[in-house]
């Protein structure tokens, strides 16, 4: 390994996951005045970041959840895959009271919204490459909160946030023998919607038909069969 190689190694390397050009410029500019020793990557979609993980040893991926080929939880195991030991911070403009949880469930290290001034992103950065966890008040408002008013929530916490909670309506319907359109019904939501909900259960929960749905809610969340 030459002598440019080996400095370049011990360099911390953040790998920036976003697609607003915008955003990266502003991001980037924040890294370099607080994280100096550090080199930054850029990918506009979660398939560029891949080939980026690929390539190069980072330590610190900054993954917005909207980008091309992602807005999924899936997107974290994908990352972990190419590098285990990367942390992962979300840094989002989606709702972090409907998404934060479930990216967390999902293995992600930290999730701080695009709404927050870019003041707080040092100090998000700094305690996710330090192997800690990076929750905003709301975040840990929002876990308090789950654990506190659903007892059957604190043995399942990660199967119930993986899922929106439209999508959680949708399942109760279905694992309880509803079909489609008395489920449109119900919840007066058209049918593509509820096949579009229904889809999304199915890839998030890993299962291939409602009867698998059905065993996999029962060991799991048993009391919505009740």
């Amino acid at each position: 390994m030459c002598r440019i190689e080996q400095a370049m190694d011990k360099h911390r390397k953040i790998l920036i996951i976003e697609d607003h050009e915008i955003v990266v410029w502003a991001v980037r500019a924040v890294i370099e005045e607080n994280f100096p020793d550090t080199i930054v990557f850029a990918a506009v979609s979660q398939e560029q970041g891949l080939i980026k993980l690929e390539e190069n040893r980072i330590d610190l991926v900054i993954l917005d959840i909207d980008v091309p080929g992602g807005n999924s939880p899936k997107m974290i195991p994908q990352i972990r895959k190419l590098r285990p030991t990367a942390r992962i911070l979300i840094h989002s403009g989606l709702h972090e009271e409907e998404h934060a949880l479930r990216y967390l469930a999902a293995g992600a290290d930290g999730f701080l919204s695009k709404k927050m001034p870019l003041t707080t992103l040092p100090e998000a950065i700094r305690l996710t490459l330090n192997n800690k966890k990076y929750f905003s008040e709301a975040t840990k408002q929002a876990i308090a909160e789950k654990f506190a008013s659903d007892p059957y929530l604190r043995g399942s916490i990660d199967f119930e946030v993986l899922l929106t909670s439209r999508e959680l309506d949708v399942m109760r319907l279905l694992v309880r023998g509803k079909w489609t359109k008395e489920i449109a019904e119900e919840l007066g939501i058209k049918l593509n919607t509820v096949s579009t909900h229904k889809q999304n259960i199915f890839e998030k929960l890993d299962v291939d038909n409602v009867i698998d749905l059905y065993k996999k809610v029962g060991k799991e969340m048993p009391q919505l069969l009740e």
